[in-house]
């Protein structure tokens, strides 16, 4: 219903409408006793309001990532590991079924699980040669980073610590002795210290080529190869026994559980849907006189139909730009990411979700009573009231509606006195004019 506000063409009618009942409600109740009640009822003042600039619109709500999660195999439920409500982590086994109550193959999968990972357990444990040529890669490459380091440090700092030691021959006693000083400084170190470390680099790069070529040497050989197909051979049989079993594929929350213990199940036959709650979103439908005002990032909230008195905010996160037809009319699909709600509400996914996005931030704004617009073959219009008492007519663009105010765009100022429409102002919409044209 919001929506319709939005359409110009159905807004003007509905503000004639409002027009016409009011002023027929006013002959109704006038009476001489009411003769000064219906005079002040006459006029009004322009007034200024706060008003957002926003746009209707509607879709459902939704969570991602959900899933709904079938039985792979048929059989009968051995285990039911939770209920609704419960938060799981991914890869948690959430029901069972009995294993003799299945196909043959599967039974045989289980026991050729166990026989392939001792296999690769061996593999792995077996690996010497190999874990220790990853141990001395890992020295190799740290010893020619260390290298590197000092060659260019070496290279390019002018105030490298340094000492020189001199020796002084002195008189002692009935002999003569060096006398050995020590002069600590800083600055560009000796040219034979840079060919030392090239050197070292040298030494240290070759000794990381070597390394490298015997950990390749050894990940290539059979060893390796076996491990490879010992693993796929693992794989294979995990995923056959996993037919057993309903495995989370996301940490999230259990939202309804269809099987029970004892149960006979079939393959494809659903059992648990989950979601993650934390990530909701809405994918609205925006009218395409809309669209274009809309924007990434625009602040919203929404409302559920299934749940009265929650309001929830988020923002637009992106916006299709290839319309869709629906029931004859273009519409444009837009996300709105939520933000995540805090304390436990109940939030049925795929309810009704009606969505505000503000496209434009709350500012002073012109209104006046919805009785005061005025229609004709020109457009819409109020009367102002002069001083004297007369009135001009001033031409009038409509907007939003709020409670019984319109928001209107013209030559006018807070605090001006307009007359309100009387019976005999009530016209008919043309037509040909503005009513019948517009969005």
């Amino acid at each position: 219903m919001l929506n319709l506000w939005n359409n110009k063409k159905i807004r003007n009618w509905a503000i004639v409408g409002i027009v016409a009942v009011a002023a027929i409600l006013m002959v109704w109740g006038f009476s001489p006793a009411k003769a000064s009640d219906t005079a002040a009822a006459t006029e009004a003042t322009v007034t200024s309001l706060d008003v957002a600039e926003t746009i209707q619109a509607s879709g459902s709500l939704e969570a991602q990532p959900f899933a709904s999660l079938n039985w792979k195999a048929s059989g009968v439920v051995e285990a039911v590991n939770v209920k609704p409500g419960d938060f799981v982590k991914a890869d948690s086994i959430l029901l069972t079924l009995d294993p003799t109550s299945t196909s043959a193959s599967i039974v045989s999968a289980q026991a050729d699980l166990v026989t392939a990972q001792k296999n690769l357990d061996d593999l792995l444990t077996s690996g010497t040669n190999l874990a220790q040529a990853v141990i001395d890669l890992k020295n190799a490459q740290e010893d020619y980073d260390d290298a590197v380091y000092y060659l260019r440090y070496l290279q390019t700092d002018n105030k490298v610590p340094q000492t020189t030691y001199s020796a002084k021959l002195v008189k002692s006693g009935n002999g003569w002795k060096y006398d050995y000083t020590a002069e600590n400084f800083k600055g560009v170190p000796p040219k034979d210290w840079i060919i030392e470390a090239e050197n070292d680099l040298a030494l240290k790069k070759a000794k990381l080529e070597d390394a490298q070529r015997e950990y390749d040497r050894l990940l290539a050989g059979d060893t390796s190869s076996n491990v490879i197909a010992a693993q796929a051979t693992v794989d294979a049989a995990q995923a056959t026994v996993n037919q057993l079993s309903i495995i989370a594929p996301f940490t999230g929350q259990v939202l309804s559980v269809d099987s029970h213990v004892g149960d006979v199940v079939n393959t494809g036959e659903l059992s648990v849907n989950m979601a993650d709650m934390d990530h909701l979103y809405v994918e609205a439908q925006v009218d395409e006189s809309d669209i274009a005002n809309v924007k990434l990032g625009n602040q919203a909230e929404v409302t559920l139909d299934a749940v009265t008195g929650v309001a929830l905010t988020g923002k637009v996160s992106a916006i299709n730009p290839v319309g869709e037809i629906n029931s004859g009319l273009v519409k444009y699909k837009v996300r709105l990411d939520l933000d995540k709600v805090d304390g436990d509400i109940f939030l049925p996914l795929g309810t009704t979700a009606n969505v505000t996005i503000t496209v434009k931030d709350a500012a002073a704004t012109l209104t006046v009573p919805i009785t005061a617009i005025q229609n004709d073959a020109q457009g819409e219009f109020v009367l102002l009231i002069q001083n004297d008492g007369s009135t001009q007519r001033v031409d009038v663009v409509s907007g939003s509606i709020v409670g019984d105010q319109v928001v209107v765009a013209g030559d006018l100022q807070a605090g001006d006195r307009i007359q309100l429409v009387q019976t005999s102002s009530v016209e008919a919409p043309n037509a040909l004019g503005p009513l019948s044209g517009g969005n």
